[in-house]
């Protein structure tokens, strides 16, 4: 029994010298790290979730006609809306986030549409175009104006203001220049300075109102919200288990360093 005090008496004084209290506070800090990470990753997760059903239950609202009155933005987030009325085709502007549809390259046209009995428009996503038909000429994203009078069915969205940092911002105008033709976001307060009528303060991604258009230009195929509750979780788990794994990993390296000093 003397003999085996010892032992522990030798090993807990080496288990607590300088060098392996220090090596046992960096492995204890490499723990808490994995740790947050698994913790910040399972925040992450609801709030998806909360994301998720507060879109799910605007979704799933009746679909709200647009007359050209007033609007407050959070109310319509997500909100189906429907609204008569044709495009100005020659205030078009293009969304210069490219995106890929088939492996070809395009950009998003944006069109303000002038709601019928009212001197109001709102910004409409018309969809998916190819980058080689986004300049605005008559060979290119004329193709595409639309003249006559049409009901058309969407999602809504508020503005998206111009972030801080350093994110790609939108260029003020220059000298002499009275419009940007391509946007990096629909910021409604921004592009209202290039339009001389008033534009809601909601932007409408516009919905194929038959299933079987959905390929054609504008491609409108793309819109839509997806509810999926993305890789939160199994990014979770993956920090979790590196945890696991360093201190089974560390308690092994620590049980033969152990086994050697008593040999």
């Amino acid at each position: 029994m003397l003999k085996n005090l010892e032992k522990r008496m030798s090993i807990s004084k080496k288990l607590t010298t300088p060098r392996w209290m220090i090596t046992h506070f960096f492995v204890l800090i490499g723990l808490i790290f994995l740790i947050n990470l698994g913790r910040w990753q399972m925040n992450r997760l609801e709030e998806r979730r909360a994301y998720n059903e507060n879109v799910a239950i605007a979704l799933d609202q009746p679909i709200t006609n647009l007359d050209g009155s007033p609007v407050e933005p959070t109310q319509f987030h997500f909100r189906h809306v429907t609204v008569s009325g044709r495009f100005d085709n020659s205030a078009g502007m293009i969304l210069r986030n490219q995106r890929s549809v088939e492996g070809q390259a395009g950009v998003d046209l944006l069109v303000p549409f002038q709601i019928t009995d009212s001197d109001t428009a709102v910004l409409v996503n018309r969809g998916w175009i190819p980058h080689n038909n986004s300049d605005p000429s008559p060979e290119s994203r004329q193709i595409y104006d639309l003249n006559k009078p049409i009901t058309l069915t969407g999602i809504a969205y508020p503005s998206q203001p111009q972030p801080s940092g350093f994110s790609p911002r939108d260029p003020e105008l220059q000298p002499g220049q009275t419009r940007l033709d391509g946007w990096m976001r629909v910021d409604i307060n921004r592009i209202q300075k290039q339009v001389p009528y008033p534009l809601l303060d909601i932007y409408i991604e516009q919905i194929p109102d038959d299933p079987l258009k959905a390929t054609e230009l504008p491609r409108q195929d793309h819109v839509g919200v997806a509810l999926d509750e993305g890789p939160h979780l199994s990014y979770a788990m993956q920090w979790f288990t590196f945890a696991v794994i360093l201190v089974i990993t560390y308690a092994a390296f620590v049980r033969q360093e152990v086994r050697k000093s008593v040999d």
